[in-house]
């Protein structure tokens, strides 16, 4: 992300970016069977900075990178839904090889924006937050 960036990144920004490692690496311990803890970055209050974020960026992307990024995610929800591991692992290598083709930024900030809706389906609101 900080290289389809390319402009210097406020703190809005960096904030956004910090919060996305956290969650890559709790998606990471999702796919292999673990749980997450409270810094996973899947709280109430990060899902809304997310949203905030992401919101600024809406018009940024089109119908051709939604296809590209629905290609990657939809496959998952061919699969058992027993556990989260399944659309973790999807959401992993959706952003692997989104990065590995060099995706455009349109289809990275759709593909970050769909995360969201995956994330929040996947993992209850912290009860010590307000609702998402």
């Amino acid at each position: 992300m900080r290289r389809t960036l390319r402009r210097p990144l406020d703190r809005s920004a960096e904030t956004y970016l910090n919060l996305l490692d956290r969650r890559f690496s709790a998606l990471a311990r999702v796919a292999a069977g673990e749980a997450v803890g409270s810094r996973a970055g899947l709280k109430a209050a990060d899902r809304a900075l997310a949203r905030r974020h992401l919101a600024a960026r809406e018009g940024e992307w089109d119908d051709g990178h939604e296809n590209l990024v629905r290609g990657y995610l939809d496959r998952w929800e061919r699969a058992s839904r027993g556990s989260a591991a399944a659309p973790a692992r999807a959401l992993l290598d959706g952003a692997s090889r989104l990065a590995a083709i060099g995706a455009p930024a349109g289809a990275l900030w759709f593909f970050l924006w769909e995360m969201e809706s995956i994330l929040a389906g996947l993992f209850e609101a912290d009860k010590q937050d307000a609702p998402c």
